[in-house]
């Protein structure tokens, strides 16, 4: 057994490399629950000595206006807040990295006692110099604003981003043009199966809109469907395989976020899936085609 001494020696040495292999998402989803605990205690732990703030905010003639904060009367405020009364949510957590430098981006909603306050983003800056090697927030930048102000959206990205892929193609079997083409960024590519057929968003709706309009569009339904999602990127992909008219296809999709919760098509490919085993006589008729 291990005695009192040596237990708490190896805890502390466990709790150093932990400590030094935070992450900057780490040390965000730490300030934030702090904040809503009105622990700044815990807060004052990660940030740098040397730490400011500053918001962006814009008046009523339209000029940018900076303001310097101060750290220690964002503190005091929290500190004689409720526990739970301040909820600030992030839609969600951009970060690049650098070294021991880090930049996080986090649109944010801040409720107050339960209710929308108001909305902005947040730009942190980390740099990775603690004792332990720990991130700690040296800057805070951000904007403000009460219009607009959505509530956090609780899917998360990739439920979004099914039901995006799912919502388009059933907009395209009920010929609900509106619906289709306004899931696709404006200037996006759809490439179809034929070797022609590489449309942009308004060259495609210029092709299909009679299609939509007799009510003759096509319908596809996925078999399988994979979503790949970094978080630190406003960019996502799927592939699928498609039931369709003209047999199994596959759809390869790049989506783009366009809002805090909200995603549109950039570039759709679709090519016919032909078996390994008819490629031969498939290529035959290709041959004589041409």
């Amino acid at each position: 057994m291990l005695d009192r001494a040596l237990f708490f020696l190896l805890f502390s040495l466990i709790t150093q490399v932990a400590v030094a292999q935070q992450h900057p998402r780490e040390v965000l989803a730490r300030l934030f629950d702090a904040m809503r605990s009105a622990d700044t205690t815990g807060m004052a732990q990660l940030f740098h000595p040397a730490a400011d703030l500053h918001s962006v905010s814009v008046d009523q003639q339209g000029r940018t206006q900076v303001q310097e904060g101060s750290l220690p009367n964002w503190m005091a405020g929290i500190a004689g807040a409720e526990p739970g009364a301040l909820d600030e949510q992030l839609h969600y957590t951009a970060i690049r990295e650098d070294g021991g430098l880090a930049t996080a981006w986090t649109p944010y909603t801040f409720v107050l006692n339960g209710e929308v306050s108001h909305c902005g983003t947040n730009a942190f800056q980390l740099v990775r110099d603690g004792l332990q090697g720990q991130w700690r927030i040296i800057n805070i930048v951000d904007t403000r604003r009460r219009e607009g102000c959505e509530p956090v959206d609780t899917a998360g990205a990739v439920p979004r981003i099914e039901a995006l892929a799912t919502d388009w193609h059933a907009a395209a079997a009920r010929a609900d043009s509106a619906a289709f083409f306004d899931a696709m960024m404006d200037g996006g590519i759809y490439i179809g199966t034929d070797p022609g057929e590489h449309w942009t968003k308004e060259t495609f709706l210029a092709f299909a809109a009679p299609y939509f309009a007799r009510g003759e569009a096509w319908s596809f339904e996925a078999a399988e469907r994979h979503i790949f999602y970094d978080e630190n990127q406003d960019i996502a992909y799927w592939d699928e395989l498609l039931d369709t008219w003209m047999g199994p296809c596959r759809g390869t999709a790049v989506v783009k976020r366009v809002g805090n919760g909200d995603w549109k098509i950039a570039h759709y490919t679709l090519s016919v899936a032909v078996p390994n085993g008819v490629i031969q006589p498939y290529l035959e008729l290709l041959e004589k085609g041409n």
